[in-house]
């Protein structure tokens, strides 16, 4: 590539390229859009090349959603010339799909007229540097599943106890991320002091704290969860005031040697997340029990893992019918992942699916299901243009930035038209991320056509249709299912009905078993039914064999 800028580019780039294993630098031409790497940098974040083409959008991609609004306030900053600190901390995905803390250093090189024409930036991986986490000063995820691997390979029994705050987010919009760095600082800190020499403190994805012990029993760690509680809600300061946050905890003890690292770790976020939503805090500990087959929760957990790695082997989709309350003609489907393997048999998404939801693998089990989806519905869109796909969205794939990226590709793989896509929400997949980031991801999926649900088993889901432009309400069984008996719920869902009607929101009565249900249903203004007595779940090929789909 010689030759006019690309010669200048590597001008400078030769000058400013000394590398390590932890420090690489680019080079950017602000006019044409266009980068080079150092080789180090290409193979650690999995860029395509020395040579970047519309690089800023290919970075910044890679730039932790809670980051990418300061990236480009810095970036935008330094390219119009304002002085800035030259050095700069955010944290950027490599090709593992782990986050890591990047201190970038950068200068603009500016033309004979002073006018900014290229940005050459040195980035020190600080993960690779010392493996601590800047914040805590604890070691960090990756440390952390190195110790465990330690003691696995020691044949040691040992537990893990991974705790945060209820309402991070709200400390942080109340005192500032400064302050909010503070006291998660002063938090591990105190984790330190109560573990002593009975273990050991690191910090986790996010937010989130753990503590690994060899020595200490449960009652020992509950004792210790209770200290920690303790000191949140009664010592936490800030600027002489108390803070009087809660803590959740999640523990799980590890005694199989054959499972993976990464699936114990797993099984801790998910018991977090449980006391997190649904206890208020209260430590709840993954229990390892014997299921029928003789094998244990983990080992199915470490299973659908392993499964998903191994090109998602044993996973399958079936497809359930949506009708339209008028004329009960056949409007869409909605998409249910399952498992199967032995010796397991068939397994419930609810035993494997809020467990993986945990776990980074789950992107790309959201991803093949959207595709799949996708795949298996294009003959019917053919023959029906007003049929839709409904498709849960994880957690996982709504914090990621590039699923926009994916999404597309998806499109256009599969030829699948967006306007024929609802991409469906609930309430544990979104309350984990900001409005901000949720609407600016909504918005984009919004722009390609894509019908937006929400999942809705209480009045908390509507906060949802307030802030964001939301196409289908989902009245959820677990909403619907008891209006028959309970005075209270029918007036709920005649108050949820009434408010998405009269915003011209469409709204899907879901659960319908038998005609009474049905009949039920039709009292209030829904535009959709869905149930078994409609059509259970199945498989595309008996889907396509249903007599509504020959109306």
């Amino acid at each position: 590539m010689a030759g006019g800028n690309f010669d200048t580019i590597n001008r400078i780039f030769d000058t400013f390229a000394v590398t390590s294993r932890s420090r690489y630098v680019y080079v950017y031409d602000m006019e044409k859009n266009v980068s080079r790497w150092s080789a180090n940098a290409v193979d650690y974040f999995g860029l395509t090349g020395e040579y970047v083409y519309n690089a800023s959008s290919v970075w910044e991609i890679r730039i932790h959603p809670d980051d990418i609004d300061k990236y480009k306030e810095y970036i935008n900053a330094a390219f119009s010339g304002q002085k800035v600190d030259p050095n700069f901390e955010y944290r950027a995905r490599n090709k593992n799909g782990e986050y890591v803390i990047c201190s970038a250093r950068g200068v603009v090189i500016k033309d004979y007229v002073g006018r900014p024409v290229f940005y050459a930036c040195s980035i020190i991986n600080k993960g690779i540097v010392d493996n601590n986490d800047p914040i805590t000063l604890l070691p960090n995820q990756y440390e952390m599943l190195n110790y465990m691997r330690q003691l696995k390979a020691q044949m040691k029994e040992y537990m893990v106890l991974m705790i945060n705050y209820i309402d991070f987010g709200g400390i942080n919009r109340r005192y500032g991320y400064t302050m909010g760095n503070t006291i998660l600082r002063a938090t591990a800190q105190r984790l330190v002091d109560e573990g002593g020499n009975l273990g050991r403190a690191f910090r986790g994805d996010g937010t989130t704290l753990a503590f690994i012990s060899d020595s200490m029993n449960i009652d020992e760690i509950k004792k210790f969860y209770g200290r920690m509680r303790t000191y949140a809600r009664e010592s936490l300061m800030v600027d002489e005031k108390k803070v009087g946050a809660e803590l959740a905890g999640g523990v799980i003890v590890s005694t199989d040697h054959n499972v993976d690292e990464h699936s114990i770790y797993t099984s801790a976020k998910y018991a977090l997340d449980y006391s997190k939503t649904q206890k208020h805090g209260n430590l709840i500990i993954f229990h390892n029990d014997a299921l029928d087959n003789n094998k244990s929760s983990i080992e199915l957990v470490d299973a659908v893992r392993n499964s998903v790695l191994n090109n998602f082997e044993g996973f399958h989709l079936e497809y359930q019918p949506r009708v339209s309350s008028v004329g009960g003609k056949l409007v869409g489907m909605e998409v249910f992942v399952r498992w199967s393997k032995e010796p397991y048999g068939e397994v419930l998404p609810s035993e494997f699916v809020p467990w993986l939801e945990q776990d980074p693998v789950f992107y790309s089990l959201g991803n093949w299901i959207l595709e799949k989806a996708l795949t298996d519905a294009l003959e019917i869109r053919k023959n029906n243009k007003d049929f839709y796909v409904s498709v849960n969205l994880a957690f996982m794939q709504l914090e990621r930035s590039e699923f926009r990226t994916t999404l597309l590709d998806i499109l256009r793989k599969t030829g699948y038209p967006a306007t024929g896509i609802c991409l469906e929400m609930s309430q544990s997949s979104s309350r984990q991320l900001s409005m901000e980031h949720l609407k600016s991801q909504i918005e984009f999926m919004k722009s390609c056509g894509i019908k937006i649900g929400v999942d809705c088993s209480s009045f908390a889901a509507l906060d949802m249709v307030k802030s964001l432009p939301v196409d289908i309400v989902n009245l959820s069984p677990a909403l619907t299912g008891v209006v028959a008996d309970n005075l209270t719920v029918k007036y709920m869902i005649e108050a949820i009905t009434s408010f998405t009607h009269r915003l011209g929101i469409r709204t899907c009565f879901s659960g319908i078993e038998d005609q009474a249900t049905d009949a039920i249903a039709r009292q209030y203004p829904v535009s959709e039914l869905m149930g078994y007595y409609y059509g259970r779940p199945c498989r595309i090929e008996d889907f396509k064999k249903l007599e509504l789909l020959g109306q």
